[in-house]
């Protein structure tokens, strides 16, 4: 329990300093919400591995961005890393991540993977995943968390996430444990690593282009 507690107090207090210096934007932070999910607008030069496949029917509906942290266990007996815990939260524009609160559209619950809204007066939709590919990050995959693609599923609710169908989380920056070698050596068994991990989130629903 006092180790569960401290993961939220350590995410909370993380994660406004993060979000706080991740953007040099100046200005008064807003006090009105967001009242829709997602950015429309496909990302230029997004990259996706070349593994990763969509299948026919279904197309790109909105892209989100995601600030969070993740924490990885040494099992010293298997050499590995697990994982552990991981909490997110969600933007419409990179730039919004900095105006936290404020600005979170949706939230991750990582006891069950589900994504949640952050603004239920607009829009109520939930859904939960699995990943079923993934593949190594591009730029420095000894420091940032693989790339994944995912198939939705249970989506309930009206709104944004209520017929997304595959999500692509990419050019992620951090995320990733030490190397495996480390874990039974330079960290004990039991320890739990924890790392800030940012991405963008690319979300798909059937359709035609």
């Amino acid at each position: 329990m006092h180790t569960k507690m401290f993961k939220l107090e350590l995410f909370s207090v993380l994660i406004v300093l993060l979000l706080n210096i991740s953007c040099s934007f100046a200005g008064a932070i807003p006090n009105k919400t967001p009242t829709s999910i997602g950015n429309y607008e496909y990302p230029k030069g997004v990259y996706i591995p070349s593994n990763f496949t969509i299948p026919d029917g279904n197309v790109f509906k909105f892209k989100l961005y995601l600030a969070g942290f993740v924490w990885k266990r040494c099992n010293g007996t298997s050499g590995q890393w697990v994982g552990d815990q991981y909490r997110s939260v969600y933007f419409n524009r990179e730039e919004d991540i900095h105006l936290y609160p404020y600005s979170a559209v949706a939230m991750l619950d990582s006891r069950g993977a589900v994504f949640r809204s952050n603004i239920p007066k607009y829009d109520s939709s939930t859904m939960s995943f699995s990943c079923i590919t993934s593949a190594p990050s591009y730029n420095n995959p000894t420091e940032n968390a693989n790339d994944e693609l995912c198939l939705a599923k249970n989506n309930t609710g009206n709104g944004a996430f209520s017929d997304i169908t595959y999500i692509i989380l990419t050019e992620a920056k951090g995320g990733a444990a030490p190397p495996n070698t480390e874990c039974g050596t330079k960290y004990p068994d039991g320890y739990v690593y924890s790392d800030v991990l940012t991405a963008t989130i690319l979300l798909y629903h059937r359709g035609t282009q």
